[in-house]
């Protein structure tokens, strides 16, 4: 815990040093009573001595009560002052009661300087300004402590606060991660398991072709979903290599076994991107090419890269489905979404539309503003 929230903290009870504090001002309280001889019977002295000293165990839980029975002139030390100031600016719950009781103090001191109480040596500038410094220096650290407290705990409820948004941000990317890794692996299986069913008695060997992509697919996507779950299990998640443009030419060569002919065309040098950009890259292409497969099997698609100085260009065109969809349809899902989130995330911009020929066009433009890591 902070120091200062810790020394902030007002218990439901009075602490053990807080009853030996009062103890001790108590007993400096009653020998004063004892050897000055003040106004008063010994015996109201006695007993002025206990009440404005017994309520000190108190100055947590009730520090503006406390200032207030301080506050009167009579039998006490003045460390029971400067406690009192410290407690009331600290503890009170109510800014106005922390400097009202604060100048209760004050006057009360300037009574007992007045009547040479405190000094015995007269009234003067000199007396009233080091009294002064010492019960405004006990205010102020008070004060002090008081606010640095508040800042502790504000700032943790906003270290919550940011954790919980982190936590939301990576789990909505873990989503989407997963997501696409579902998405695309799953319509290769089904592509792939569609082909190898129709061929199976007329090619068994192209069959067992066909089933040999669905079984690598299917550990792949297990391997990939394994490692991104494994981030949310461990704080030491595997280091398989992350998915990216590096990987591009096995997604084509995948596309293109589900019987769907794509084309790659680079113009300039690819760069070398920064991990998250260059997973976003992947992801779009992925997504675009996987929509094809679901939305228009079997249409010419050019995916092509235009490496700017300042920006990567991408598009995924594809041609209208030279084959009918599958029949029990597939509905709209968060595929676009999820591309347009991931690039908007490194202020990139995002394009999705129907073209003339029937087809679609599905364009981002990425910025390389940015070292790579």
């Amino acid at each position: 815990m902070d120091p200062f929230v810790k020394l902030a903290r007002v218990p439901n009870r009075p602490p053990r040093v807080d009853i030996l504090v009062a103890a001790g001002l108590l007993l400096w309280a009653l020998l004063e009573a004892f050897i000055d001889p003040g106004p008063g019977p010994l015996v109201g002295r006695i007993a002025f001595a206990i009440a404005i000293s017994v309520p000190l165990a108190f100055r947590r839980q009730a520090p503006g009560i406390v200032a207030a029975a301080v506050s009167e002139h009579g039998t006490m030390p003045f460390p029971s002052v400067l406690l009192a100031a410290f407690s009331v600016a600290c503890y009170a719950r109510r800014t106005v009661v922390a400097v009202a009781g604060g100048l209760l103090l004050f006057a009360t001191m300037l009574i007992a300087v007045e009547s040479d109480y405190y000094t015995g040596g007269g009234a003067n500038a000199s007396n009233l300004a080091i009294l002064s410094l010492f019960l405004g220096g006990a205010w102020g650290a008070g004060w002090l402590v008081r606010q640095r407290a508040a800042q502790a705990r504000r700032a943790v409820a906003e270290s919550g606060e940011l954790a919980r948004t982190a936590v939301g941000e990576e789990r909505a990317r873990i989503a989407r991660e997963l997501h696409d890794v579902v998405a695309h692996s799953v319509s290769i299986i089904a592509v792939q398991a569609g082909a190898a069913e129709e061929l199976i008695e007329r090619d068994p060997e192209k069959a067992r072709q066909h089933m040999s992509s669905v079984r690598r697919t299917a550990r792949e996507a297990m391997s990939e979903m394994r490692r991104l779950l494994d981030v949310l299990r461990t704080d030491e998640p595997g280091y398989a290599p992350q998915a990216g443009l590096a990987r591009l030419t096995d997604l084509l060569d995948e596309t293109r076994a589900a019987g769907v002919p794509v084309e790659l065309i680079e113009q300039g040098e690819r760069p070398r991107l920064a991990p998250g950009l260059d997973l976003v890259a992947f992801r779009v292409v992925q997504e675009s090419l996987t929509n094809v497969r679901k939305h228009a099997p079997g249409a010419r698609t050019l995916v092509q890269f235009r490496y700017r100085p300042r920006a990567l260009e991408l598009e995924v065109i594809n041609e209208a489905g030279v084959t009918p969809a599958n029949a029990n349809g597939d509905r709209p899902g968060h595929g676009l979404v999820g591309m347009r989130e991931r690039v908007r995330l490194f202020d990139g911009s995002f394009d999705a539309q129907s073209i003339a020929n029937g087809g679609f066009r599905i364009r981002a433009t990425l910025p390389l503003d940015e070292e790579p890591a």
